[in-house]
């Protein structure tokens, strides 16, 4: 206390010579960009002789400080005309980057869609697919809603061949509860489009969006419409006798079941892939020299092989539940249910595998693509195999991470940590698949297996977009990084005065 009030003099007599800009905090003087003007302030101060104490408040410290904001101030003037293209040109046009705001939408609109396949999952097991028999995508966002209603709906359930064939004794009480599963999944689905198609409207004509992503968001709604078409081309193959064989298990057509759910992974993955390139870009422009030698470590040679493998893991990884659409369409999980065996073998006999009777053709052209597709026994087979190489496949991305000097010295840390979390992902969903095989497909296991399968894909996608290299973001990139380095250069140059 005692040196601070000898010391106040001083600062009274010193205060009048200093810009106000010196007792501004720091945030703020980046946030109103006034570095520049405390520096001309400086030097447009009186010509009067200034005293030693005034020589050490503006020492090297403070000169490295107001350089310094000045530089974030220029890489972040950089980055904003590289993002918008110009004040002026922001107006006319799309922007080089879109939105974050975009980016959490297809966020959130991928994780409305993860829900509707899990939902979707349970709408098939617990067999309440078929009670509505008709596809009203207006009229048919309500309930019934009187007993006449009701009774109107169960009579022509019971016209259809899965009443006669399975549930000849379901009481209304009963048809209302498989009724509301199969209403609650049209009604999410149509709650996708619209959550979709009217945000996508707006961020395009409110110009958010790059050219590019305009487009992919055009794909993408489409795709949701033609998801919307799939699903009830997929109910109809199971209202009708002609379209399953005779005699055998009222179901929808395996076919049209993996149509139905490939689609609706790749509207899924397409939503979740761009939402993460979204972030990443703006994370790059944000420091744009930083993002230079990010961007250049990725293309590095060394990393060439990894990219690879992780893209052939995702392909993988979406194959592996193609493959497991075809096993829930036939039921083929209420077969074998042991494992690693299949019977008396690791595979069950090639006669049972390549069986005649799943041939049309005399010539028996077709006998073993109709076979692989259609024949309980090599469907399970077939998906059991892409699982244990899927598995296979992940364990040797992990041991290379962690073994090849190549990897230790380039691979980034996030992307070292997505692949334990790729590793762990397909742990548990090897583990729920063997205990859905082994407990005769119980609802919550078999519903657990199928949102694992969305879960490691999710991850995979995660790694991917960290070692993806953008290449037209990383031009972008560049471009900032250069404005900001002229900006640098011109900006005026602080120099203190010597006494």
């Amino acid at each position: 206390m005692a040196s601070l009030g000898t010391t106040l003099p001083l600062w009274r007599r010193l205060a009048p010579h200093l810009a106000k800009d010196v007792f501004t905090c720091r945030q703020c003087l980046r946030n109103q960009g006034v570095a520049a003007k405390s520096i001309r302030r400086f030097g447009a101060m009186p010509s009067r002789q200034p005293t030693k104490t005034q020589s050490t408040l503006l020492n090297n410290k403070n000169r490295q400080f107001f350089t310094s904001s000045i530089q974030r101030s220029a890489a972040a003037q950089a980055a904003a005309q590289a993002i918008q293209g110009g004040a002026e040109g922001a107006k006319r046009s799309f922007p080089k980057i879109s939105d974050k705001a975009v980016a959490y939408w297809l966020l959130g609109s991928a994780a409305s869609v993860f829900g509707i396949v899990v939902f979707g999952g349970l709408t098939r097991l617990t067999e309440s697919g078929l009670s509505i028999t008709e596809w009203r995508p207006v009229t048919g966002s309500l309930p019934p809603m009187n007993a006449e209603h009701w009774e109107s709906e169960f009579a022509k359930y019971r016209a259809s061949p899965e009443f006669q064939l399975l549930n000849p004794n379901m009481t209304l009480s009963e048809f209302k509860s498989i009724y509301y599963m199969e209403w609650i999944h049209r009604l999410w689905g149509r709650f996708v489009g619209m959550s979709f198609v009217i945000p996508a409207v707006y961020f395009v004509a409110r110009k958010k969006v790059s050219t590019p992503m305009a487009w992919r968001l055009v794909g993408i709604a489409g795709l949701i419409g033609f998801q919307g078409f799939l699903g009830w081309w997929m109910v109809k193959s199971g209202l009708k006798d002609d379209l399953f064989a005779p005699g055998s298990h009222p179901r929808v057509s395996q076919y049209r079941l993996t149509a139905h759910l490939g689609a609706a992974f790749t509207c899924y993955v397409a939503m979740l892939w761009n939402g993460l390139a979204i972030l990443r870009s703006h994370r790059l422009m944000a420091d744009a020299t930083a993002g230079i030698d990010e961007l250049a470590a990725l293309r590095s040679g060394k990393l060439a092989f990894f990219r690879r493998s992780v893209a052939g893991i995702a392909l993988l990884v979406f194959t592996t539940v193609i493959s497991g659409g075809l096993v829930a369409g036939l039921d083929a999980g209420l077969i074998y249910n042991e494992f690693p065996y299949m019977g008396n073998g690791f595979a069950p006999p090639k006669e049972e595998l390549f069986d005649a009777r799943y041939s049309r053709h005399e010539d028996r052209s077709d006998l073993w693509w109709r076979n692989m597709l259609e024949n309980p026994s090599l469907v399970q087979l077939d998906h059991r195999m892409l699982a244990m190489t899927t598995f296979t496949s992940i364990v040797a991305l992990l041991a290379y991470t962690r073994i090849a000097p190549s990897m230790k010295r380039h691979l980034p840390a996030a992307a070292r940590k997505g692949v334990h979390g790729v590793f762990a992902f397909a742990c548990c969903q090897v583990g729920l698949g063997i205990s859905t095989l082994l407990y005769l497909v119980p609802t919550p296991l078999a519903s657990a297996h199928q949102a694992g399968s969305l879960f490691l894909l999710t991850w995979v996608i995660v790694l991917g977009s960290r070692v993806w290299h953008p290449s037209r973001t990383a031009k972008l990139v560049k471009m900032a990084a250069e404005m900001a380095k002229k900006k640098t250069t011109n900006a005026p140059s602080f120099t203190a005065r010597k006494v």
